[in-house]
């Protein structure tokens, strides 16, 4: 059973961004949020201090928002890119158009093995299917090779599995249908692309479709998308590395890997400070479940996510005694950040200390 949730992905991508967050954490000095301008503060602290390359934060309280750096530059936001998914496909159950309650074989176009039948849309959305993270096996060498490289040049983990066709292929894996079977909840990208692409052969729209029809087109959200024009391309940060990849210099260049069809709806898309505050401020008793808790050192209760491709990171946390939102947006590759949910604890709560995070979010 221990062999099995292991993840190859976590161990040879995040150890040593995890250890290099740390040690940078431990060099740097904490901004001064008590300042009339915390949000800059912030955004200096990751330029200056951890050597960000450009970075965007948003704060909001009590409905105000303000914002430092540029809040019409667009970053990859990782797996942000979830929770603008979830709240289209909450829109279309609300209608009628699925049921999120269903099995995911009424709707995928995948031939899928039986060991799908008992898998809901739901189970797949909230990331309770059993299914792993990805379908690296820990156990083989060319996979081990795939992760090792990943973290050490920044080439694409998930290429393997990008194109459908291959997508299909590792679903049905001796080894995937071995998680389906014993059905433990844990977080998984390649659960969520099954979402996703059940949800584009439900209604016959691609998700950047869904997305525009659903969420940003409704919101004005004009700044969030999967494939940006030339006035958005131009505004752009520029994919850079900062914790990964290991062999390449902070702030310098990487490759912008498209997670490619079949993965694309985990991790893809691309927004601002301003679109991503305006989406998150917005009262969705929904959010918060589909976040990790956290009490910080202060004792206050908050709830985040964090996301990461390469070159991009992202931080959503909210409080939730006051509804007050912390954003911060990266073009850096460095995830998991132990800064963030300490700089939380300091706006939050007034408190220096490092939180207590329970459970540890996605890329």
């Amino acid at each position: 059973m221990l062999r099995r949730r292991f993840s190859l992905t976590w161990a040879a991508r995040s150890a040593c961004a995890m250890l290099a967050g740390l040690l940078a954490y431990g060099c740097s000095t904490l901004p001064n949020l008590e300042s009339g301008n915390p949000a800059e503060e912030i955004r200096r602290f990751y330029v200056d201090e951890v050597g960000v390359e450009s970075c965007s934060v948003a704060i909001v309280r009590a409905g105000k928002v303000s914002f430092a750096g540029d809040e019409h530059a667009l970053y990859r936001i990782g797996s942000l890119t979830k929770l603008f998914v979830a709240y289209a496909a909450g829109r279309l159950a609300e209608r009628g158009e699925i049921d999120l309650d269903a099995p995911v074989t009424r709707y995928s176009s995948y031939s899928l093995a039986p060991e799908y039948a008992d898998v809901t849309m739901r189970d797949l959305m909230e990331h309770r299917s059993g299914l792993p993270r990805d379908f690296l096996n820990p156990w083989n060498l060319h996979d081990w090779h795939v992760a090792f490289m990943s973290g050490l040049t920044g080439s694409h983990i998930y290429a393997g599995f990008s194109a459908r066709e291959d997508f299909e292929r590792a679903c049905n894996d001796r080894r995937t249908l071995g998680f389906l079977r014993d059905r433990q909840p844990a977080y998984s990208n390649v659960g969520f692309a099954l979402f996703v692409s059940a949800l584009e052969d439900a209604t016959g729209r691609s998700v950047d479709e869904l997305l525009r029809c659903e969420v940003t087109g409704p919101m004005g959200l004009n700044d969030t998308t999967f494939v940006p024009d030339d006035s958005q391309r131009a505004r752009l940060a520029p994919s850079c590395a900062g914790d990964l990849p290991w062999l390449v210099r902070r702030r310098r260049r990487v490759p912008d890997n498209d997670l490619g069809p079949a993965m694309r709806g985990c991790g893809s898309l691309l927004s601002s400070a301003a679109d991503c505050a305006a989406f998150f401020s917005r009262r969705d008793p929904e959010l918060a479940g589909k976040l990790c808790g956290v009490r910080l050192d202060s004792g206050r209760w908050a709830d985040y996510r964090y996301g990461m491709v390469y070159g991009g990171s992202s931080f959503l946390c909210r409080d939730r005694a006051t509804g007050d939102i912390l954003l911060i947006l990266r073009n850096a590759t460095s995830w998991p950040a132990s800064e963030d949910l300490v700089l939380s604890d300091l706006l939050f709560g007034r408190s220096i200390g490092r939180a207590k995070t329970p459970c540890v979010p996605s890329p």
